[in-house]
């Protein structure tokens, strides 16, 4: 059955763009190769409506951020998706980005065209908390993929919202909670959190629903782009394909394989059964040197459950089998 109503939403997806059947979504990203990524998988998804995105500093700042955004949704013929800009610095702290890893234009460096497609006006959070209070309690799911400053800064201005999301469905975090969850900024921190550590406390403290796809499954090898999936791509001839391949191509390069942060977040979205999940009380330690930013999940089932009360679920298990060839069909 369920089956049977994922191939009927595709096909009125396919027909004639309904998604009266979707989830209500916003994106909330740092572009950064593994979120246009994302945005790619997102936009070929028809169990997804794409309200906007919001671009947060992280990866890049967000006025590199923005401009990725747009060249990716123009690659999927997406231009109708508003895209904001969001907070340009974390809450407290300077902006670190990650371009030695995304490149200096945050896609690799690949050489891309510049965007036709200008941002909106109106600001990230604006958009964030105006969209959320405007829609009915639970519509809107809240999907971020960078650091937590743009959630952060909308649950400050307005903390109601915090009661009228269905969930924030968050790629960030190293929770110990399986053998991958080590951290890739610190041993301990995952980048994200790291980057705005502040934010993520505001955050997991606030009583909003949480989801963490954190690198305890992200890094997970069974769910990995790996060289043959790259050579496969590459041999499509299809805008998606061979955008994908443009970006990712220093990456697998370089390492071999490539890590599906941000298009993890996503699939959670899109189909649950992919995960496993556990509830957990998080701690995000918010000071200097080699904690900063270690997101940590108590696990001491002697302590009262009071004291431990969970502030979020954490995904512990993914079938990553599963994960990569949906993410594949997608993109291809």
């Amino acid at each position: 059955m369920l089956n049977d109503q994922k191939n009927y939403k595709l096909k009125k997806f396919i027909e004639n763009g309904d998604y009266s059947m979707a989830r209500k979504v916003i994106l909330d990203m740092d572009p950064g190769i593994d979120d246009a990524l994302a945005i790619l998988f997102a936009c070929r998804s028809p169990e997804l409506e794409i309200l906007g995105i919001s671009v947060v500093s992280g990866n890049v700042h967000a006025s590199k951020g923005v401009v990725n955004a747009l060249r990716t949704l123009e690659v999927v013929g997406r231009q109708d998706i508003p895209v904001y800009m969001g907070q340009t610095k974390p809450l407290l702290r300077k902006h670190e980005s990650a371009e030695e890893f995304h490149g200096s234009d945050g896609l690799g460096d690949a050489g891309l065209p510049m965007p036709s497609g200008k941002p909106r006006p109106e600001r990230g959070v604006k958009f964030i908390v105006d969209t959320v209070m405007n829609s009915e309690p639970g519509e809107v799911t809240l999907i971020s993929t960078g650091p937590l400053t743009d959630i952060a800064s909308a649950i400050l201005l307005e903390p109601e919202i915090v009661k009228r999301v269905d969930r924030l469905i968050m790629m960030g975090g190293a929770y110990n909670v399986t053998q991958y969850g080590f951290g890739n900024a610190t041993p301990v921190s995952e980048y994200n959190i790291y980057a705005d550590p502040e934010a993520a406390k505001v955050v997991f403290e606030s009583g909003i629903p949480i989801t963490a796809v954190g690198l305890d499954v992200t890094t997970d090898p069974s769910a990995v782009l790996t060289r043959e999936h790259y050579e496969e791509l590459s041999k499509l001839d299809s805008k998606t394909a061979r955008f994908a391949t443009a970006i990712t191509k220093r990456l697998i390069e370089r390492y071999g394989i490539i890590q599906l942060h941000d298009p993890m977040a996503v699939c959670y979205a899109v189909d649950e059964s992919l995960f496993k999940t556990s509830p957990y009380k998080v701690v995000v330690v918010t000071g200097d040197g080699v904690t900063r930013g270690q997101t940590i999940a108590d696990r001491r089932m002697w302590i009262p459950e009071a004291e431990r009360k969970p502030n979020a679920d954490i995904v512990c298990w993914v079938d990553g089998p599963r994960f990569i060839k949906l993410f594949m069909d997608r993109i291809k």
